[in-house]
């Protein structure tokens, strides 16, 4: 039977219609994957990125394990470093290791040596320095109470809260950070007046402190001075230049009221081979920030973790 010719006409027209269609579903699918190829393309080179950030800061940590760069001249030597690993990689690209992100890490209060030693020392520190961050002596209380029992190995409430038990780990800190879930620290934030208080407390090395490198309210609340009493020691410990970490430096324990023989035990007047280096690595605008601890007398990193990097 002959077909007329509008019948031809409209099944040619469905024909075109169901072409047109399988077209647009296949620049669909395609653009959705060209999308998805371009997110992850995009993830792997924020991932390469990343990595590379890291290895740049890790370039930090190494330059550190010479004993020859000291606090006071580890930016300028970082920044040496730095402008030689750019002529290599093409891209911009530098470390950073300032005078603060050197240091001994002996001269800040090792919490774990200090709560699982003498109890009575612990709460005189501890009750000297939270006040002069200007933490009442009730909130200071019950937080020493609350690390007592973090960090003991019994099951015995050390004041008269039982919370402090309920929340304790019955076991040494083995991460800085894990203060902040000891019973009474939100507190002790909410009324402390302090900066950068990361920078006062350890968990690793001997338990001494040292005088060489802790900063001043710590050496003060050590020693049972009055706030302000170990101004004079901290500033010529620096030296002629003002700058600490330098040939130059000084201790003049003359400038220091005598201390007594339970004290003096306790501290020591040079840093001991136990270094925290905090390295910012950046490879073009990606940062990343490694933090190791390590010895130089050999050279071995003891420690190392990768820390969030800072916020702009």
């Amino acid at each position: 039977m002959n077909r007329s010719p509008i019948y031809l006409q409209n099944q040619a027209g469905v024909a075109l219609i169901v072409v047109l269609w399988a077209v647009a579903l296949i620049s669909a699918a395609m653009l959705g994957l060209a999308a998805i190829l371009q997110r992850q393309l995009g993830q792997e080179l924020a991932s390469l990125q990343n990595s590379r950030a890291v290895l740049v800061a890790e370039s930090g940590i190494q330059m550190c394990l010479n004993p020859q760069i000291q606090p006071g001249i580890a930016e300028t030597a970082s920044r040496a470093v730095s402008a030689e690993l750019q002529k290599g990689w093409g891209v911009p690209v530098e470390f950073i290791v300032r005078t603060e992100d050197l240091r001994g890490e002996e001269g800040k209060i090792n919490l774990n040596a200090l709560a699982l030693g003498n109890r009575e020392f612990c709460r005189r520190i501890l009750t000297n320095l939270l006040g002069f961050w200007d933490v009442s002596p009730t909130t200071s209380s019950a937080f020493i109470d609350g690390l007592l029992d973090y960090v003991d190995a019994d099951n015995q409430t050390t004041g008269n809260n039982d919370l402090t038990e309920e929340v304790a780990k019955n076991a040494p800190l083995e991460r800085l950070e894990e203060v902040e879930k000891i019973y009474g620290w939100d507190q002790v934030m909410k009324e402390a007046k302090v900066s950068k208080w990361r920078d006062k407390f350890t968990i690793y090395g001997s338990g001494k402190l040292s005088l060489k490198s802790a900063d001043e309210d710590v050496i003060e609340a050590w020693l049972g001075l009055s706030q302000g009493s170990a101004a004079r020691f901290v500033q010529n410990r620096s030296g002629p230049d003002g700058i600490y970490g330098t040939a130059d430096d000084q201790l003049n324990p003359s400038l220091l009221p005598p201390l007594s023989q339970d004290v003096q035990a306790r501290t020591v007047m040079a840093d001991t081979d136990l270094w925290r280096v905090t390295s910012t690595g950046r490879v073009g605008p990606v940062t990343n920030v490694v933090v190791a601890l390590i010895s130089r007398n050999p050279p071995q990193i003891k420690a190392r973790w990768v820390e969030e990097p800072p916020h702009k």
